[in-house]
């Protein structure tokens, strides 16, 4: 029977139900909503790949679609998105409300037995060939995947989610139902959905997923060592004197700021300066970067590092809050509306960085002050700074 697990008062809060196979459920109400969300995130990516597992989790991810969600269509048409990452996979699904129940039943497909024919797999791993000659052929992809090497050294964090082309070439349909049996069980994974009847889909939804079991037992994977903490500046020359780079820091724990602090301090530095913050949650770290082009790596640390403390002295002037307003909460508040956004967001707050069970959802209110913001900026510039030769700049 599902378990109601300690979970946020607030009745209009997210609700979270632990089902006895393992799976984590969280309902997000999204009152009037014609349609629903669904977002299954799995808790194994890149970064649980051994040596001569490079790639795989990428695999699975195109496999499960393909043979055991067949294709990802749902009812009358909505197809599940896939992505596989350093930390998770995940597949989303928009739908109406009357096709949760199958939309749910597509998403637990994941958990059964994989076993793709030949065919199949040919034909995954060269639609997998074709992704690596477009992501490899774009030079912020390579740059960016050279600064997670250097910054996350000896990690499993440090190698591409695509992974090493000849292990991947190499797979046998054998080794894919070793892997998936290895990986996907129910007590690793999260479901979120957002609808209107919140609370009738989340025990509806419970009920169905005891039809989800594997039919195996869980095995323990090796946990993935931290990136150590640190920053990085790589680039690649992009012609008429220009580079590309990116500039990154990873810190311990939590990110700057709350959920709604970064997010506001990212849309007011990308309104005033046209630099987009990026971050990705390491399980135990967060790793945070910019991209953009300078003539070298050290002008490209300073004109980040120089235009952050702009934008903080913008935000801590007379039209400080205006701008914060104008440029950033209204724009944030709009879009955390979008109801797979929703989904999303109240996913990631499962995610655990302390002793706690998991980290509530941040969303930004008008008593988000710029203060806040500021200090995130604040926080961002010196961890970009610290990229340069001589250390911090003042």
């Amino acid at each position: 029977m599902p378990v109601l697990t300690t979970g946020p008062r607030d009745p209009t809060g997210p609700r979270h139900l632990t089902l006895d196979n393992g799976l984590h459920l969280v309902g997000v109400r999204r009152p009037g909503s014609p349609l629903a969300a669904l977002r299954l995130r799995i808790d194994i990516g890149s970064a649980d790949e051994a040596p001569g597992e490079h790639g795989l989790a990428h695999v699975l991810e195109h496999l499960v679609v393909r043979c055991s969600m067949g294709g990802g269509r749902v009812a009358d048409g909505a197809l599940v998105e896939a992505a596989t990452g350093r930390p998770h996979t995940s597949y989303d699904v928009l739908v109406r409300t009357g096709d949760i129940a199958t939309a749910g039943d597509v998403l637990g497909a994941a958990f059964r037995q994989l076993k793709p024919d030949t065919r199949d797999l040919a034909d995954e791993l060269a639609a997998i060939r074709r992704e690596r000659a477009q992501r490899t052929a774009d030079v912020r992809w390579r740059v960016q995947e050279a600064m997670f090497a250097a910054l996350c050294p000896d990690t499993p964090y440090a190698h591409p989610v695509l992974g090493d082309p000849r292990t991947v070439d190499a797979l046998t349909d054998e080794a894919v139902h070793r892997l998936h049996s290895r990986w996907y069980h129910p007590s690793r994974a999260t479901l979120v959905i957002g609808s209107d009847r919140v609370d009738e889909e989340l025990a509806a939804l419970a009920e169905r997923a005891r039809l989800w079991a594997p039919g195996h037992p869980r095995t323990e994977t090796r946990a993935a060592a931290p990136p150590p903490g640190g920053h990085a500046v790589v680039s690649e020359a992009v012609g008429a004197g220009r580079r590309a780079v990116a500039v990154g820091f990873t810190e311990p724990g939590a990110p700057c700021g709350t959920d709604a602090g970064f997010a506001l301090a990212r849309r007011s530095v990308r309104a005033a300066r046209g630099i987009d913050v990026l971050r990705l949650r390491l399980r135990s770290h967060t790793c945070t970067w910019v991209m953009l082009a300078a003539t070298d790596e050290t002008a490209a640390v300073r004109s980040v590092a120089a235009a952050l403390r702009a934008v903080r002295e913008l935000l801590l002037g007379p039209d400080g809050a205006a701008l914060l307003r104008t440029e950033a909460l209204i724009p944030e508040l709009r879009a955390a509306e979008d109801i797979q956004r929703s989904v999303a967001d109240a996913t990631d707050a499962t995610d655990a960085f302390d002793a706690s069970d998991r980290i509530p959802a941040s969303r930004p209110t008008t008593a988000t002050g710029v203060g806040e913001v500021a200090d995130v900026i604040a926080r961002w510039r010196q961890g970009f700074a610290a990229a340069l030769p001589e250390g911090p700049a003042t």
